[in-house]
């Protein structure tokens, strides 16, 4: 045991060694019981974060613990400087392979979760923000080993600083709809299927890109947004209301009595009630003009079926009307614009 070899003895090695095998069977051990505690912990909540720890504790490798209990060992033994400086370096780059693997469980569990949540968003996108990710996190881990591996990178980052300002400069248009796709996919302002409307547009989402996003008009056109431009519009997501509403004005025939006209509103409430498909918010008497007295009601029909609440409105319609015809009530004329701008009756 007392036999030198590599300016070493044999009880050294074997205790540098040893020291090393142990520690790798304790990690490994510790490993097994955290991860098994954080994942009986994690399946008693609701956050994510718990999730992915427990998958980064789960990607630890053994083979990457044992070559860094190996190198950490052999600091108590009488190297050369070259050799030291080598083992420190292996050390390193094993450390850094470890990162990116624990980087990539973390990446993949976020991918799988957002997948596995249904909520619209393009496999392919999902894979290209997957791939940013790991991009960031390669870079970030490398220049990180780099410099404590002893090498300069200040000049390397400067550089790269102002390349990455010329490039953005030349894509940022690009960029500005990359990171919007990224927003409406975390943020989820709408996801596919859902019926939006933008400005006089308004149609179901067909596909979220990371450049663009493809709506299917009501038209039966497909209209094209480029995802900035989309978060920048006032963009109103129809899957999601409780309901519409509708605000009719019934315009009466001028000269109608006031006693007649104060009936309106109690006449719009019986035929509202009679249908029982929505809500009366206000019927009043809104203005007494030279077109005759306004009635303004205010309906309010819950679910989101287009066809179904214009079938309700018309059903409430044709109580009104039918209500109006058996007081004796009659409409006013309709007012036509003239080319002058003014109004004129016409039968």
């Amino acid at each position: 045991m007392q036999a030198i070899f590599l300016g070493n003895s044999v009880a050294q090695w074997a205790t540098a060694f040893g020291w090393a095998f142990g520690v790798t069977a304790a990690v490994v051990l510790i490993r097994r019981v955290v991860s098994a505690r954080l994942a009986a912990l994690a399946a008693r909540t609701d956050t994510v974060a718990d999730d992915a720890v427990v998958e980064a504790v789960r990607s630890v490798r053994k083979t990457y613990v044992l070559l860094i209990a190996i190198g950490v060992a052999s600091s108590w033994l009488q190297l050369p400087g070259a050799a030291h400086t080598l083992v420190r370096r292996v050390i390193i780059v094993v450390a850094v392979l470890q990162a990116i693997r624990s980087g990539n469980a973390i990446v993949d569990f976020f991918a799988g979760h957002y997948s596995r949540r249904k909520e619209g968003l393009d496999r392919t996108t999902l894979r290209a923000l997957s791939y940013a990710g790991r991009v960031v996190l390669w870079v970030t881990v490398i220049v990180v080993a780099l410099e404590a591996g002893g090498f300069e990178v200040k000049t390397l980052l400067t550089g790269l600083g102002v390349g990455g300002i010329a490039i953005a400069l030349a894509v940022q248009n690009i960029l500005g709809d990359l990171f919007a796709a990224l927003s409406i996919v975390l943020d989820k302002p709408f996801v596919v299927g859902d019926a939006i409307a933008v400005d006089h547009f308004e149609g179901e989402v067909a596909h979220i890109g990371l450049k663009s996003t493809r709506v299917r008009s009501v038209n039966g056109e497909e209209v094209v947004f480029a995802n900035a431009d989309l978060l920048k519009s006032r963009l109103r997501n129809l899957t999601r209301r409780d309901g519409r509403r509708y605000v009719i004005t019934l315009v009466l025939a001028p000269g109608t009595p006031a006693e007649r006209v104060a009936r309106v509103p109690g006449l719009v409430a019986q035929a509202v009630k009679a249908d029982g498909r929505a809500t009366l918010q206000r019927s009043h008497l809104v203005s007494s003009g030279l077109n005759g007295p306004e009635i303004e009601t205010a309906l309010l029909i819950s679910g989101i079926d287009y066809v179904a609440a214009h079938d309700i409105r018309q059903a409430v319609l044709l109580g009104i009307l039918q209500r109006l015809e058996g007081e004796g009530i009659s409409l006013a004329r309709s007012a036509l614009v003239a080319p002058d701008g003014s109004t004129r009756s016409s039968s």
